[in-house]
């Protein structure tokens, strides 16, 4: 803090994590403070001076590094007080009353109002100014310093004021105790305590934004979800179809009529099962992805790209169902009517169908289609390597966030955007490293 042009200036600081540039000046007349221009540099810890109306602000920190440089501002002083005065005490030869007038519109403090009250009374009683005058100067110059009592000091004054003006039968008790409210209501309203209220009202109006931000996304991903389970619905509907359609076709084309009765079985409790359930999650997933029926090494392949134990423990189920029975047994149990293996894999394959669970019964059909016929060979594939998952950069990552939340781009730095990110989600700027930060975001707004 530095002493200037009858100032006190404040200049940068910290909240604890963050530097500010920001400056301000408190007048100690009207016990006011007010915002002047900022500084170039976010700095705390900084040293001040004033010299010759000028401040000069140097050193600091900015959070990362020490501040070597240097800012000056000129602070430009009030002449108000000067013009005033040598208003007061020109020599004019007009009419008095002109001097009334362009002193009551330049008054500002309670202090200068002591001497306008002076210099009016005083032309009263000499006759200069008639009582219409003096009432209608002093009435209007106390209206317009009641906006100055910001201190104890002012209202103080003030109120002798009033009374002086009552006492000598200016003012009536209505004018009085108008007045007298009027200077009280600027008073309580420049206390510390209001200003306190002020500011929790502003950070919850900020925050009432914030979550009315949050709402909005909300509702967006909520119409999206909306929008996903129709489409699920109806890609569920599409299987069903699809299903029947294989059905009908293995029953065209199968040349071993056997397999026909087997295909018939595992096929109509599939297409229960799926048409008894609603996929979610990463079995609709693979189900979706799946486009031969009857290749269980493009199943195997579709399986292998989730990386979900529950998709992978019902495909190994379905491979343990039939992986000790031999080709012969499996063709000869085929020719039988309805076509069971043997009793518990029917049962598993009929629960895991009716629970919605039907990648079981896909990959045991898979199976029977391969092996059915003993005098068919299939020949081994080598699964392609599914490729690695996309990392997914800081940048981008902040313009996915930024549009989801519905902001612009505020700075091309990250900290910048992280920052503005926080204010329109949280309300107010998080604590911790910037990596774990965005970490936050991505979790609370993805």
């Amino acid at each position: 803090a530095a002493s200037l042009c009858g100032k006190v200036i404040v200049v940068g600081g910290s909240d604890g994590n963050t530097p500010h540039a920001a400056c301000e000046a408190y007048d100690p007349t009207t016990c006011q403070w007010c915002s002047i221009p900022s500084m170039q540099t976010e700095r705390s810890c900084c040293a001040a001076v004033g010299v010759d109306g000028k401040l000069y602000v140097m050193g600091g920190y900015d959070g990362t590094n020490r501040v070597s440089s240097i800012e000056a501002l000129i602070i430009q002083q009030s002449n108000n007080n000067d013009e005033f005065i040598a208003k007061m005490f020109e020599k004019d030869d007009r009419n008095v009353l002109f001097k009334c007038e362009e002193l009551m519109s330049i008054i500002e403090d309670i202090h200068q109002m002591k001497m306008l009250y002076t210099c009016i009374n005083s032309l009263y009683h000499t006759k200069a100014i008639n009582q219409e005058d003096r009432k209608r100067y002093i009435t209007g110059s106390l209206e317009k310093v009641a906006s100055s009592t910001t201190c104890r000091e002012a209202i103080s004054v003030f109120k002798q004021l009033l009374d002086k003006a009552k006492q000598d039968g200016i003012i009536s008790d209505h004018e009085y105790y108008s007045l007298e409210g009027e200077a009280v209501v600027t008073h309580v309203g420049a206390a510390p305590f209001v200003r306190e209220i002020w500011e929790s009202i502003n950070n919850i109006q900020t925050r009432v934004v914030a979550l009315e931000n949050r709402v909005d996304v909300l509702e967006n991903r909520v119409n999206v979800l909306d929008s996903k389970v129709k489409s699920l619905e109806q890609v569920s509907t599409n299987i069903v179809e699809s299903l029947k359609l294989l059905q009908k076709g293995i029953r065209r084309k199968q040349k071993i009529e056997a397999v026909t009765g087997m295909m018939s079985a595992v096929l109509n409790g599939l297409s229960l099962g799926i048409a008894g359930s609603l996929f979610r999650g990463a079995m609709g997933s693979v189900i979706s992805d799946i486009v031969d029926f009857g290749d269980i090494s493009h199943i195997q392949m579709v399986v292998e790209k989730y990386d979900d134990v529950t998709v992978q423990e019902a495909f190994q189920a379905g491979i343990d169902a039939v992986a000790d029975t031999s080709d012969e047994a499996l063709y000869s149990a085929a020719k039988k009517s309805r076509a069971k293996l043997y009793e518990p894999t029917v049962d598993d394959f009929v629960a895991a169908a009716n629970e919605g669970n039907p990648l079981f019964a896909i990959v045991v059909t898979a199976q029977l289609i391969t092996h059915a016929a003993p005098d068919m060979i299939e020949e081994e594939k080598v699964l392609p390597t599914p490729p690695p998952p996309l990392q997914t950069s800081t940048v981008s990552l902040l313009d996915a966030l930024e549009e989801t939340v519905g902001i612009e781009k505020s700075s091309s730095a990250i900290k910048k955007r992280v920052e503005a990110l926080e204010m329109s989600w949280f309300g107010d700027l998080q604590e911790g490293a910037l990596k774990k930060r965005v970490s936050k975001l991505e979790s609370e707004i993805l």
